[in-house]
């Protein structure tokens, strides 16, 4: 057979090799070929959940159907074979009515840019489907591992899931039908039809000997084998030199794949290699998912005692992943990763090996070798297949821990695993151990020498511990492998786990110390918000959803990346320098060329204006930053061409074919503020921003207090990443950028172009995501975009993969601050000298040097404060605006220097922090008080410091803190408000950006409450700079204020035209406005807001 067979959203599909490529995605092909926008895209390696789509299958060996979720980045399009798919376009529309899980999200808020929104509601409808009961809170809340949001601070996504739950709680209950009654955000029918495994006549393979043979237009081969014997018949065939065995291709996520072999082989329906049975040992098919042996896992634990430890594996694997990954990633899968790369910190492995567990491999003669996890790591796989992993049973003198420390909850692989087997006699003597770490070195696996030290010892005894300590002191010797966490680090943790394993299994141990040998349990989340509402001013201060809040539920929100101008539709991707500081003395693009489907290569000498994406007759920028190197190359990441495919996929391929040949490129870049400030060109790179004296100083100097304070830089990390859109017109070309500053593209596009302004129309209607970090540098994007579509004559999307964006594009400034105080004895400052270093990078543009100074002192007296500041140029991407900039900064600056006093006079830090408030702030050590006093603050802290006393190695704090946020209207945004006569509805278009703040709502409700009229009749149109030109960047927490506050002139302004004409007050809105245009009226009025 060469075909596959599928559905989406209930509509029939089949592929062959020469419809896609073998190598094209779920998420391509829903997005590229299907058109289905709703399932988003940002990392492709299974990590963000923007992508998550729900998948019916039958079981190749129980025949049962089952719901699960998936990331649709990794999945193969061609492995989706007897699939049936459900996208969030699936589920509920406005067309056909929304899902409850959809309405029920968009009244508790759960969305904000809206573009992680889809995945979220995806993952929630597929555990829904896959339980056959009610979930409680507990469960919904833990199923979220794979799903990330960086604007809701997930609590309203999580409230709105959990008030599914069968233990929901009665605040959440009526929370629920408070909102509904409030919005009536009605739900569709339930759908009757049944969400399994296609129709009959659809399941066009009968036998399982039948292999899948498709053939991309590469001459890359995808096969689908139902057999071990299919397996190696295929690699026969082939040969063994090009190949990859295929089941949930969750690797990809751990270790992308940049250039795929010439012959995948899709083992996942292989019947053989699923399920679990009994040897004596537990034997485990080596082809079932994480999901599928976690639940063999607690099977066998409840019904064989032999096999109870398997309870702890369950838990263990819990922090595998998560559940899209689990539900398709395998047992060999997961080995397999192992065995080719050794310092993968694998879990299984792990696990495995700590209960000395052994693996069976088949050859191409089907000969079957079995062998221990030690002897695994030097087995060559080539023209092998991973069959079954057999467990043995372990009586209860055994005793297992295993633990995995992470940097977050979930999601996340191990900075240290560890797996302890300890065989006792009756007395508790050791008869024997096993002890396995991962993330040690590539080849460590069990500490032989501390297993060896502990035989004949007893466990539970000081010499046990100690020696046990020692000898693991002198044989763990971690590797340097950046960037994960030190050697030193890695080798404390491992010590501690050992002494945490003896801690937990101890049946008697100090009440003070037993807290050591416990886990953290994170609590259920929770929180409450109160607030009042006037009914008598609404709909101005009424609780509602946000006006798109339903359209991202549903999918049909479109973003940048949505945009699809037509077929003809090229895709562009950066050439990346990939060195620091050099010249470019040539590039030969020819391999690159070569590839069927690429179109183009293009360098700063196809720039036809001025190659600049920074204008310097724009705000804020002072330099002109080079859209591609022209000679120069500035940074390791900077961009110096671009490739235009027909693909994205392609287009990204190819960039990477392209090679730069560099001259000049010996001198060691300058990467961090130490070394900027002893380079011997330090006086070009370093920059005085600003110095502020003190006015005063005390002479009640107790004591001094000296150090330094290091703010590392940070990622945006957008769920949307850098993206453009760029459509030739018959005028010029139409600019659809997921940009903060529409302004600043306009200006650039226009330069680079080297054609009028008015040839230039931008359009935004949402950004997913900006932090700051689609100000400026989305201006980058869209000239390249702008680039490539007049060089073809064709639109152009520019979409960043994440790498790219991580690094082309800047980062949040990092801060260097090193400082000197003197304190009296109840923490007052008595002077401070203060200097900060902030790293722009390569340019001073969008510094934030000067911005620390001025919110340094937040609420404090800073009179006696000497503040200077620099910015500080390293040989990096141009680092740019990240939420808050100067603000969180200096934020961080005081509160370290009140942690500090505190710490060295020996104050509660909260009485520190009074001490030396300003007098004009006074009010807020009232505002203080009155919280302390709501927190029960006085009580917690006795509480926390009975606590602390009373266990060694867990602790618990509480922090108070202040701060001021400065707000400068110092910025201009037009706005539009126009009147249509037909049935007196309002629109309005304004000139900020809407990125998840809600700005259209709240300019909507103000509109509607001034004039008067239901918020139904109000709509909001996307931002453009026909409408709002010269608009200046949407940042500094300002933008709803300027147009909300534009909106209420204008309207008030329509109101004041319309007087003349009523006849009574209480005319109907449609009527003024009908005689309004009798009248030839004209019913649209623009508002300016200037400083």
């Amino acid at each position: 057979m060469d075909k596959i067979y599928f559905t989406v959203n209930g509509e029939h599909y089949s592929l062959s090799g020469s419809d896609v490529s073998p190598r094209t995605s779920l998420n391509d092909y829903l997005r590229n070929y299907l058109n289905l926008y709703g399932t988003k895209v940002m990392c492709r390696e299974g990590g963000c959940g923007a992508c998550i789509v729900a998948v019916s299958q039958t079981h190749p060996d129980t025949k049962e159907t089952h719901v699960f979720s998936v990331n649709s980045c990794l999945v193969h399009i061609l492995s989706c074979h007897n699939w049936d798919i459900t996208t969030i376009e699936g589920i509920g529309n406005k067309k056909n009515g929304y899902h409850a899980i959809q309405t029920r999200l968009a009244a508790f808020n759960g969305t904000q840019c809206g573009y992680c929104t889809p995945g979220w509601i995806m993952n929630m409808y597929s555990i829904d489907k896959r339980s056959n009961k009610k979930l409680s809170m507990r469960q919904i809340e833990d199923s979220f591992g794979s799903n990330m949001c960086r604007c809701t601070g997930y609590r309203s996504i999580l409230d709105a899931f959990k008030s599914f739950a069968s233990d929901l709680e009665p605040e959440l209950k009526n929370k629920v039908q408070d909102l509904e009654d409030l919005h009536k955000l009605g739900c569709r029918n339930t759908c009757e039809r049944r969400c399994s495994a296609l129709d009959e006549e659809w399941c066009i393979i009968n036998k399982k000997s039948d292999t899948l043979l498709a053939v991309g237009g590469d001459g890359s081969r995808w096969y689908k084998a139902f057999t071990i014997k299919d397996v190696f018949k295929i690699l026969s065939k082939e040969g063994v030199d090009s190949y990859r065995f295929v089941a949930g291709n969750t690797g990809q996520g751990v270790y992308p794949i940049t250039t795929e072999p010439r012959v995948l082989i899709d083992i996942s329906s292989i019947a053989a290699i699923k399920g679990t049975w009994t040897d004596g040992n537990l034997v485990i098919g080596a082809g079932i998912t994480l999901t599928e042996v976690m639940n063999e896992f607690q099977k066998w634990a409840n019904e064989n005692e032999d096999f109870a430890y398997l309870n702890e594996f369950y838990k263990h694997l819990s922090l595998v992943a998560h559940i899209p990954v689990r539900n398709i990633g395998t047992i060999a899968g997961n080995l397999s990763l192992k065995n080719k790369h050794n310092n993968f910190p694998s879990d299984l492995f792990l696990i495995f090996a700590t209960v000395e567990a052994a693996i069976t491999i088949v050859n191409d003669k089907l000969d079957k070798q079995c062998i221990d996890f030690q002897e695994f790591l030097k087995t060559d796989l080539t023209n092998k297949l991973i069959t079954e992993v057999k467990l043995p049973p372990l009586p209860t003198t055994c005793l297992i821990k295993t633990y995995k420390i992470m940097a977050r909850a979930q999601n996340v692989h191990a900075i240290v695993n560890a797996g302890f087997l300890f065989k006792l006699d009756t007395s508790n003597k050791i008869v024997s151990t096993n002890i396995v770490y991962g993330s040690m070195s590539p080849t460590f696996v069990n500490a032989v020498q501390t297993e060896r030290a502990l035989k004949d010892l007893q466990l539970y005894s000081e010499e046990s511990l100690q020696k046990a300590l020692s000898v693991l002191n002198t044989e763990l010797s971690p590797e340097l492998d950046p960037p994960e966490a030190s050697p030193q680090c890695r080798k404390t943790i491992a010590l501690g786990l050992f002494y945490k394993a003896l801690l937990s299994l101890c049946p008697n141990v100090n009440p003070r110390y037993k807290s050591g040998g416990t886990e953290l349990e994170r609590e259920l989340s929770k929180g409450t918000q109160t607030f009042d509402t006037d009914k008598s001013i609404w709909p101005l201060n009424k609780p509602v959803p946000k006006l798109e809040a339903l359209s991202q539920c549903s999918g049909e929100a479109r973003y940048s990346c949505d945009v699809n101008p037509g077929p003809r539709t090229v895709h562009v991707a950066f050439v990346l320098s990939d060195v620091s500081v050099a010249e470019i003395d040539r590039f030969d693009p020819s391999e690159a060329l070569k590839v069927s489907g690429v179109i183009a290569f293009l360098t700063a000498k196809d720039i036809p204006g001025k190659n600049t994406f920074t204008p310097t007759n724009v705000p804020w920028q002072e330099v002109d930053e080079e859209i591609l190197a022209s000679n120069k190359v500035l940074y390791y990441g900077q961009p110096v061409g671009l490739i235009v495919a027909i693909s994205h996929n392609l287009a990204v391929s190819a960039a990477k074919l392209v090679k730069v040949y560099y001259k000049n490129n010996k001198a060691k870049p300058v990467l961090t503020i130490q070394d900027a400030l002893t380079a011997p060109d330090k006086d070009k790179r370093i920059r005085k921003e600003v110095t502020t004296k003190a006015t005063d100083r005390g002479q009640d100097i107790k004591q001094v207090i000296k150090g330094a304070l290091s703010i590392p830089s940070q990622y945006h990390y957008t769920m949307e990443t850098q993206s453009c859109t760029v459509i030739p017109t018959e005028n010029g070309v139409e600019v659809r950028s997921a940009t903060q500053w529409m302004d600043l593209i306009h200006v650039a596009v226009a330069n680079m172009l080297s054609v009028q302004q008015n040839k230039v129309e931008v359009i935004v209607n949402r950004v997913g995501g900006a932090y700051g970090g689609k100000a400026s540098r989305s201006s980058l994007i869209a000239c390249a975009a702008a680039l490539a579509a007049t060089a073809c004559g064709r639109a152009a999307s520019l979409v960043l993969p994440i790498d790219t964006n991580m690094a082309a594009i800047g980062k949040r400034q990092e801060c260097l601050v090193e400082y000197e105080l003197g304190v009296n004895n109840s923490g007052v400052i008595q002077y401070l000298n203060v200097s900060y270093y902030s790293d722009c990078g390569w340019s001073y543009n969008d510094t934030a040097g000067s911005a620390i100074a001025s919110v340094l002192a937040n609420l404090y007296d800073s009179s006696r404060w000497t503040i200077t500041g620099y910015s500080v140029l390293t040989d990096k991407a141009s680092n740019t605006w990240c939420r808050a900039p100067g603000t969180t900064e200096a934020i961080a600056i005081h509160e370290h220097l009140m942690e500090r006093i505190a710490y060295a006079t020996k104050l509660d830090p909260v009485d520190v922090r009074i001490a030396n408030i300003a007098e004009k702030h006074s009010g807020i050590k009232d505002m203080i008080a009155t919280l302390k006093y709501s927190s029960n603050y006085d009580t917690r802290k006795t509480e926390i410091a009975k606590y602390n006393s009373e266990n060694a190695w867990k602790k618990k704090g509480l922090k108070l803190s202040i701060m001021s946020f400065p707000i400068e209207y110092s910025w201009n945004f037009p706005v539009t408000v126009s009147v249509y006569h037909g049935d007196g509805t309002v629109a309005i278009s304004q000139g900020g950006i809407e990125m998840g703040q809600g700005i259209n709502t709240k300019i909507a409700q103000v509109c509607a409450y001034t004039l008067k009229i239901p918020l139904e009749k109000v709509s909001v149109i996307g931002s453009n700079s026909f409408v709002s030109p010269n608009a200046m960047c949407s940042n500094g927490s300002i933008t709803s204020d300027c147009v909300a506050y534009a909106t209420l002139r204008a309207c008030k302004e329509l109101l004041n035209r319309f007087e003349d004409i009523k006849e009574n007050t209480n005319e109907p809105w449609e009527e003024t406005v009908k005689k309004a245009f009798e009248k030839g009226m004209f019913m649209k009025l623009r508002i300016l807001i200037l400083n």
